[in-house]
Order: structure tokens, then C-alpha cells, then sequence
């Protein structure tokens, strides 16, 4: 394998655990703020929306409305069943 191609893949898996870490702290804390979610990546704000919408199809603050909606569903409980 040609070594810059090793480079590549290197830092492409670590923007991967850079994201993945971003979307966990997303879901459980509610982070939106898009500045300091950058600023502890290490990448600008555009930057990291953008890559985050190619990762996971859909931005930071659209993941956190998912997340918020799935947590205000798990706490409602089971839905009634209807007959």
C-alpha cells in the first residue's frame, strides 16, 4: 500500500472517532452549540457540519433534535396499545 494512501486512511479513521465522539456528547448531553462542539474537535464549525452531515446524514443540530425526541419518547413510557 502506498504510503500516503496509509496517511489517508489514517486520518480519515481519526476524523471518523473525532465525529463519533462528537455525536455521542451530542446525545448525551444536548450540546448544540456548534462552536464549541468545533472547538473541541479541533476543526472550524463549517467544517465540522459538514463532515457531520456526510458521516451520519444529518447536521449536528438535526442529530440533536433526534436525540431529544427519541429521549421525550423513551420517558413518555410504552404507548397505549389502541383497539
Amino acid at each position: 500500500m502506498c504510503l500516503s494512501l496509509t496517511t489517508a486512511a489514517r486520518e480519515h479513521f481519526r476524523e471518523l472517532a473525532l465525529l463519533r465522539r462528537v455525536r455521542d456528547r451530542i446525545g448525551r448531553e444536548g450540546i448544540v452549540d456548534l462552536e464549541v462542539l468545533a472547538r473541541d474537535a479541533g476543526m472550524t464549525a463549517e467544517h465540522l457540519s459538514r463532515r457531520f452531515q456526510l458521516a451520519y446524514g444529518c447536521s449536528p443540530h438535526g442529530y440533536q433534535r433526534l436525540a431529544t425526541a427519541v429521549r421525550n419518547r423513551e420517558a413518555r413510557g410504552p404507548e397505549p396499545a389502541v383497539a
